[in-house]
């Protein structure tokens, strides 16, 4: 797959805030991924640059960090048990931004869209759900109330009506999804101008 993501650690000397807007004077620098108010202008038809450009975003910004807490939490205890509301909120939250940039729809369609055209087979079919049962509950109340999940790689499966899935299934398919969504990207119109759409409003309301 071309636009595979790489969540190894970057290597990078500089030391800008950490995420938002830059707090000193605006020098000249080089595009950041968790600066919006640094990333170049959308280009008037999607390119290699445009797509390498949010692969970058996507990896650096948003799927690395919840790597790296996964790692941390691994390492520390060897499981993601008592961080799982942690790293689940986190996926949620990278599932909606990731899957606002290339399609529309009230009440969460952009995640179910999302999830039915990226995500591995057997998670297309409980697209409805995964926005409802835990994007909605973990989101706005932080619980789960019918639906479940466990802190490994246990597979999306619905069991006496209630659906549930490993935390680190759900991240390895969100990371495959994303770069499905990139290798889309190169050729689905439609996905180009809501992207560069997205992309553009991003970039414009950010201050220097």
């Amino acid at each position: 797959m071309k636009y595979r993501l790489d969540l190894s650690p970057k290597v990078d000397v500089s030391a800008p805030s950490v995420t938002g807007a830059q707090v000193a004077a605006p020098t000249p620098r080089p595009s950041i991924a968790w600066q919006p108010s640094t990333w170049p202008a959308a280009p008037a038809t999607v390119s290699e640059e445009f797509i390498q450009t949010l692969k970058r975003i996507f990896e650096e910004s948003i799927l690395s960090e919840i790597n790296n807490v996964i790692a941390d939490a691994q390492k520390s205890a060897h499981s993601l048990e008592h961080r799982g509301h942690v790293v689940a909120i986190s996926l949620m939250c990278a599932l909606d931004a990731i899957a606002s940039y290339g399609y529309r729809g009230k009440r969460g369609g952009h995640i179910q869209d999302f999830i039915a055209n990226h995500f591995p087979k057997d998670y297309q079919p409980y697209a409805a759900d995964v926005y409802g049962f835990y994007r909605c509950s973990l989101v706005h109340s932080w619980n789960l109330f019918e639906a479940a999940i466990y802190p490994g790689r246990e597979a999306i499966r619905k069991t006496g009506g209630t659906l549930s899935f490993g935390l680190l299934d759900f991240f390895e398919a969100l990371v495959a999804a994303t770069a499905d969504f990139l290798e889309r990207l190169q050729r689905d119109a439609n996905l180009q101008g809501n992207t560069r759409q997205r992309y553009e409003s991003l970039r414009k309301c950010a201050k220097p």
